[in-house]
């Protein structure tokens, strides 16, 4: 039906956006690697490998995140919002946690991993490892991003949840790739990402903060329409 439409917008477009965002991403790094000693083939294959590494740490953010969203839709229905902004910032810290995993993982012990999935030449070993330090460098506040659109999806505001979805992949991260580029070369697109995911991020914890200011001036007001004994 159509709220089970809406309300699954923002998953549906998101999913679409990372296909486009990787397309985008493959055609810069072979085009821009061509010009440079990696060639397109050592680009390529490394942003392969860095892009299933995160994928596999963002597959647990989104998991936290979406757990948590039933919790959060029941207590804003029942005008509960002290607790829906206590399970908003559990599922946050334990994002973080994932997350400060992974950077510590993607900064400190990047080779490590990479091995995981074979070995290279001097070359790709080179860029493999430069691509996951800056593509990844931001990787600290993902979960800020994804947990807030399933924020705004669990209490009915699909829009702003969409809106959150589309900030770091198509308002940010596709320009920045296009763009960077033409003044960087190929590390150009490396650093679209950390900036896309800053940029998201901060844009998240502003459309949060203004929900938790509304929910708060709702408690304030259920507070004083209690009648007194």
């Amino acid at each position: 039906n159509i709220t089970t439409l809406y309300m699954g917008t923002s998953s549906c477009v998101n999913q679409i956006a990372i296909t486009i965002v990787q397309i985008v991403l493959n055609h810069s790094l072979t085009y821009y690697g061509a010009h440079t000693i990696y060639g397109e083939d050592i680009p390529l294959a490394a942003c392969g490998v860095v892009m299933k590494t995160n994928a596999i740490l963002l597959s647990i953010i989104v998991g936290i995140s979406q757990g948590v969203q039933p919790i959060i839709g029941y207590n804003y229905g029942a005008g509960k919002y002290t607790r829906l902004k206590k399970a908003y910032l559990l599922a946050l810290k334990w994002n973080f946690c994932v997350s400060a995993v992974g950077f510590i993982l993607f900064q400190f012990c990047p080779k490590l991993i990479l091995s995981i999935f074979g070995s290279g030449n001097a070359l790709y070993e080179e860029f493999a490892v430069l691509f996951m330090r800056t593509f990844l460098l931001m990787v600290l506040v993902n979960g800020v991003q994804l947990l807030s659109s399933n924020l705004f999806t669990a209490i009915d505001k699909a829009s702003k949840g969409l809106l959150l979805s589309l900030t770091r992949q198509v308002f940010f991260l596709i320009p920045l790739i296009l763009v960077l580029p033409l003044k960087f070369g190929l590390f150009g697109v490396l650093l679209a990402g950390p900036i896309a995911d800053f940029i998201a991020f901060v844009a998240s914890v502003l459309l949060v903060w203004r929900e938790f200011k509304r929910m708060n001036r709702l408690e304030a007001f259920q507070s004083q329409s209690i009648p007194t004994a």
